[in-house]
């Protein structure tokens, strides 16, 4: 069998939802495989990940701890691609998203980097938060992991993979260390996350929670600290906190 030339890695948690309409699609993708990593979920998304693997030749599941660092490092640890995306479950990818990646792979001087954000909700209000991130994007280079962060497999393992005492923020770390070595690129390509975590919450409450979130980091909050503090205030603001941090896993 040819190896493959990209792994997509996607961490999973209570994702059943999802994850039959992310193999269709992305097991079409060439020279791919897929490989969910879930993280111990209840509603039945591992058993529904096991008969997806079964059905499509270049999907696969590995199981292992929950926290979407350790879940990256073990799909990228079983990889075979000789680049590695990271997805996320509820963001989806474009087949011609994924051409001009390829494109951009073959074509050389391209190591790492992410693809354009989008949101997949009509809504008026999203166009301001894909402008805000569009912005942050070209001026800073600081892409998240919302917008599939892609890498040489070399590079990742060279740099260690994602920290996995950060049970947060650990897309911005990894690309912090990324953006140190040659060739990081945003693609104008978009991928598409669902709005559905700003629909539960509210559009502003998520996106204030997740900028007051970044501004601590960046003042040097450890994330496990940022965590621990952030989850003992849950119940006294009444906030939804683990949505609020973009916790899928």
């Amino acid at each position: 069998m040819t190896l493959p030339l990209v792994s997509v890695i996607i961490p999973t948690l209570n994702e059943a939802a999802t994850v039959a309409s992310q193999a269709a699609t992305l097991s079409r993708l060439s020279e791919t495989e897929i490989i969910f990593v879930d993280g111990g979920s209840t509603d039945g998304t591992a058993a529904q990940l096991e008969h997806l693997a079964a059905q499509f030749e270049n999907v696969a599941l590995c199981c292992t701890a929950k926290g979407r660092a350790n879940q990256m490092n073990c799909g990228a640890a079983r990889a075979k691609g000789e680049w590695l995306i990271f997805l996320h479950a509820d963001t989806l990818l474009p087949e011609d998203s994924f051409a001009t990646f390829l494109y951009e792979i073959k074509k050389g001087g391209v190591c790492s980097g992410a693809f354009t954000f989008k949101v997949g909700n009509p809504r008026f209000i999203y166009r301001y938060l894909e402008f805000y991130v569009a912005v942050r994007a070209k001026h800073l280079r600081t892409p998240f992991g919302d917008q599939a962060i892609f890498v040489r497999r070399n590079l990742f393992e060279q740099l260690g993979g994602y920290r996995n005492d950060f049970p947060l923020m650990e897309d911005m770390e990894l690309v912090q260390r990324l953006k140190r070595h040659d060739g990081f690129q945003i693609l104008n390509a978009p991928v598409y996350t669902s709005a559905r975590r700003y629909e539960a919450d509210g559009y502003f409450k998520r996106t204030c929670g997740n900028l007051y979130l970044q501004l601590l980091y960046k003042l040097g909050v450890h994330p496990a600290e940022l965590a621990a503090k952030y989850y003992r205030q849950t119940s006294r603001h009444h906030i939804a906190l683990p949505t609020l941090i973009n916790e899928e896993v």
